[in-house]
């Protein structure tokens, strides 16, 4: 009797091992498993999500019912909420976070406002599901750019606000053979020989979406021209540090140490200023500049007044273009 009933009970073991292991490896998603969607087609759009190992993007194809602007936005925003159908991918928007309101801004622009719960989750996959969250609403007509906010105040990412964000500020890597990481050209204007004109610089540089595009390339401004670039010159002192850097409406907002105003020898103020401002207005969505110095507005840089919103000035490009 005994040994039947110990029979029994290691047969019933052996059952549930069987069933567990079922059950683990049906759950399991490889690489394989997983399944992205073709390009959309007529009146579809990508909704992104993020991979199960969060180094990339993927999308799955929907075709909105929404007929104008704000339904649509409706519609993708709950879209992002409740997540991708295939398994093992990840939802744009997490379980801790809502969506508390959002508003088309002026020039396409949407204002959009998180819960608290957005902070908890750690940089690479905010980054990602930042990325998403903005290259799915760029989609629709009307939305050019998204800006970030989170219970009211402004996404701060590296203690600065990450600003308004359009599709081209993050990597497409959507595809098999790119990671969330990659090199993109940008253009960065340093001064001439001479130290009056502006020279443009192509240049490529390494980005990941923890930083805004532009404290990027006022990075790469301040640094200088590469060692190759044997006709341009540093514009500003390279000790000068970036305090913060944010766009709104259509003006980058950018505040300097107090390095900025310590002139180079044989540079211009025109020169000076001018190349913060035209780089950050090589920037989509950029039209104005404000430069501040430790958090106060300054009249002047030398003799140039810079109290005001400063706009592009192509005068001060050399016809000559620098390649890459």
């Amino acid at each position: 009797m005994k040994t039947s009933v110990r029979e029994n009970l290691y047969k019933t073991l052996a059952v549930l091992v069987v069933l567990l292991v079922f059950i683990c490896s049906s759950c399991t998603v490889s690489n394989e498993d997983i399944k992205r969607d073709p390009e959309p087609k007529d009146g579809e759009i990508k909704i992104y999500c993020v991979s199960p190992e969060r180094d990339s993007l993927h999308w799955e194809n929907v075709k909105l019912t929404g007929t104008d602007t704000e339904l649509k936005i409706n519609e993708v925003c709950n879209l992002l909420s409740e997540g991708p159908k295939e398994a093992g991918h990840i939802r744009a928007i997490a379980d801790n976070v809502d969506i508390m309101s959002y508003k088309i801004g002026r020039d396409e622009q949407l204002e959009i406002n998180f819960t608290a719960g957005y902070m908890q989750m750690d940089s690479i996959t905010e980054a990602l599901c930042r990325a998403a969250v903005v290259k799915t609403l760029c989609q629709i007509e009307g939305i050019k750019y998204v800006e970030f906010f989170v219970d009211g105040e402004p996404l701060t990412l590296n203690d600065r606000p990450a600003g308004l964000m359009g599709p081209d500020d993050f990597v497409d890597n959507s595809s098999d053979s790119y990671g969330f990481d990659q090199n993109v050209k940008i253009v960065v204007y340093y001064t001439d020989e001479n130290g009056k004109m502006l020279r443009e610089a192509i240049l490529k540089v390494y980005i990941d979406g923890t930083k805004p595009l532009e404290e990027v390339v006022l990075e790469e401004l301040i640094d200088g021209p590469l060692d190759t670039q044997t006709d341009m010159r540093n514009t500003i002192n390279p000790d000068t540090k970036i305090n913060r850097v944010r766009s709104y409406d259509g003006v980058c907002y950018v505040d300097f140490s107090e390095e900025f105003l310590s002139k180079l020898p044989g540079v211009t103020d025109d020169a000076a200023v001018y190349s913060v401002v035209n780089t950050l207005c090589e920037l989509s969505g950029v039209t104005k500049v404000k430069i501040t110095v430790s958090g106060t507005e300054r009249k002047y840089f030398g003799k140039l007044p810079l109290n005001d919103f400063l706009s592009y000035r192509p005068e001060l490009i050399t016809i000559e273009k620098a390649g890459e």
